[in-house]
């Protein structure tokens, strides 16, 4: 067997074991203490009380696309916090999907517990922010801010195509 080929495979390795060891010895305590503090924190927010506001301020589009998803998210996590939609109208409840869908990847900045199935996607936007010695606080309030411009531009949009949609089927049934 070629020792050359051994060396280089074995190199590799030691590259990815220095990588898994950093992510487990910095972001990983982070992650651990997140993961209790928010824990707790969505334990205090009812059920109940989320649906009672998604049906008494759900016609609301501010509401609807940004603080509904954020709280059936935050206290609900994926995928409990899609039945938050069924408290809404119809003709709303694709564009409350997509809006929550797509602040799945955000709040986990903040709330790790949120979308947990998703973590490897926070460990791998820390890694380039810690290797470059930047505040995570900064970046996990910049990315979640950014995604809730986001979901409420997708929500908005989204509702938009749906009611097209809805009056082409109109139009082409009579």
């Amino acid at each position: 067997m070629d020792l050359k080929l051994v060396q280089d495979n074995l190199g590799s390795m030691y590259k990815f074991i220095e990588i898994f060891l950093s992510y487990l010895v910095i972001v990983g305590p982070f992650i651990l203490v997140a993961l209790t503090i928010n824990a707790f924190l969505s334990k205090m927010v009812k059920k109940q009380w989320i649906f009672h506001l998604a049906e008494k301020f759900g016609h609301i589009r501010l509401v609807r696309y940004t603080f509904l998803p954020f709280i059936s998210l935050f206290a609900m996590t994926n995928p409990s916090c899609y039945e938050v939609g069924d408290k809404l109208k119809e003709k709303h409840k694709p564009a409350f999907y997509d809006a929550a869908v797509s602040f799945c990847h955000p709040i986990t900045g903040l709330f790790p517990y949120s979308n947990s199935g998703e973590l490897f996607f926070l460990i791998g936007a820390l890694y380039p922010v810690i290797k470059l010695d930047l505040s995570l606080f900064q970046f996990g309030i910049a990315y979640f801010l950014i995604g809730l411009a986001v979901i409420l531009i997708r929500g908005t949009v989204t509702e938009w195509l749906t009611k097209k949609m809805i009056r082409n089927m109109e139009k082409a049934a009579n």
